[in-house]
């Protein structure tokens, strides 16, 4: 997965604040990453839920897709989710958050990626936008894009 472009859509300035989500590269060499920085104004832990749908790009239009990822509790998807749960964690263990649920402060998750080359199965298509929106009940925190590429082998 290479992830091209991100945006943030959307945050709730009573719970997060000074959002910024995007992609770039070190060098001229290296791989694409994914960067997040927020303030967080309330402790997160499995009261905090997020939905990821992908949406696939067909005639220059994103039209949805069959796959989407529900994580009801954040901290139970931080420690059993492969993919983007071991993204996240291994941010937060960089960052310095090492219990859950995380307390209200500055957090920068730096130099994410996706680990897809451990993925099992053939990803059903090239291009891809996928919308995660971040919910504390049924308040939603966040919403955000992220457009991307997958590379078969």
């Amino acid at each position: 997965m290479v992830p091209e472009r991100a945006s943030v859509d959307y945050f709730n300035t009573k719970y997060v604040e000074n959002v910024k989500f995007n992609v770039r590269r070190n060098g001229r060499k290296s791989v694409y990453i994914v960067n997040i920085e927020a303030t967080i104004k309330h402790a997160w832990g499995d009261n905090i839920s997020l939905h990821v749908s992908m949406y696939e790009l067909l005639q220059y239009e994103y039209k949805p897709t069959f796959v989407e990822f529900h994580f009801e509790h954040i901290c139970k998807m931080l420690n059993s989710d492969p993919l983007i749960g071991k993204a996240l964690l291994d941010a937060a263990a960089k960052a310095g958050i090492t219990t859950c649920p995380v307390p209200p402060k500055h957090y920068i998750l730096a130099n994410m990626s996706v680990a897809f080359a451990n993925f099992p199965y053939v990803w059903p298509f090239e291009k891809a936008k996928g919308i995660g929106i971040i919910l504390h009940g049924k308040t939603v925190i966040g919403k955000g894009s992220l457009y991307m590429r997958f590379l078969q082998k």
